[in-house]
């Protein structure tokens, strides 16, 4: 399990609940799971005070972007809270690690602010191809375990994006049959670019799907993107507040939903299944 400084009292919800666990399951096995070998601090101690110190600075849009310059363009840290972790004994100073945190924290942030009872980073899942490739899936950022055990995938871009790496996240999404999914991109999205990016993206199992602007009321910098349960967002303004409109508006859809029809075979077959139709009668 990831590290992360955790209450004794979670302890066992989390190794309970965990990713690997769920994912089992549900018939997935779990090949490789990433440690803080490969996290900005390489300290294995849950309870260690370092690793509430990196939360913090990475739900702080000024920290965290201090943080970022420092790895990416040598800026000199100035902050107190961000000295104490590039001058951590276990600090290792390669920018590549900074996304690798951001995957972490994304799960984190589920668990400490959302509820959600465990997180993964760097996971690797046997036998799962993309069906539009008919290639791996490769590694899924980050997956969290949900309140109701169902999974969310978080895919975090430290540069740019395009419409292949939207399309490469929402067929992750589909590809463990996840509630939903979301793109963070470390960059500020530009408003053209991604429509743009997003016209070209033909979105599997839907016969057609709209591209969505949301924003809860009374708080409108606070943008979402929703191209059918695959949410867009980036690290500008409050964070925090945009997975919490992300929560709400899936929560609304869900409860929307008219359920009992079943898929049709091509549906099945995006999904990554071969299906045969067969007597349909009832026995």
């Amino acid at each position: 399990m990831p590290p992360t400084l955790v209450n004794p009292n979670d302890i066992n919800t989390r190794q309970l609940f965990s990713v690997k666990q769920i994912l089992l399951s549900r018939g997935f096995e779990v090949i490789n799971e990433d440690t803080s070998e490969k996290l900005l601090i390489t300290e294995e101690n849950i309870y260690d005070a370092i690793w509430v110190k990196i939360f913090n600075v990475f739900n702080d849009y000024g920290f965290r972007t201090e943080l970022k310059n420092f790895l990416y363009n040598q800026n000199e840290v100035t902050s107190i809270e961000v000295k104490e972790i590039v001058t951590h004994p276990k600090f290792v100073r390669e920018r590549s690690r900074f996304d690798n945190t951001f995957e972490w924290f994304a799960g984190e942030l589920m668990i400490k602010k959302f509820a959600a009872f465990s997180a993964s980073f760097g996971v690797t899942i046997r036998d799962i191809m993309r069906n539009t490739t008919a290639t791996s899936a490769g590694d899924y950022d980050s997956l969290v375990v949900l309140r109701n055990t169902n999974l969310a995938y978080f895919e975090c871009k430290a540069g740019g994006f395009d419409n292949s790496a939207i399309m490469k996240c929402y067929e992750r999404m589909l590809s463990l049959n996840c509630e939903y999914s979301i793109l963070i991109c470390v960059k500020n999205i530009e408003e053209e670019q991604i429509i743009w990016e997003c016209s070209k993206v033909i979105v599997p199992v839907t016969n057609g799907h709209d591209f969505n602007k949301i924003y809860i009321k009374g708080r409108e910098l606070d943008i979402i993107y929703d191209l059918h349960n695959c949410y867009i967002i980036d690290l500008s303004r409050n964070f925090e507040n945009k997975i919490r409109t992300i929560l709400r508006v899936n929560a609304a859809k869900i409860n929307q939903l008219h359920y009992g029809m079943s898929f049709d075979n091509d549906t099945f077959n995006k999904l990554g299944y071969e299906v045969q139709t067969l007597d349909s009668k009832h026995y």
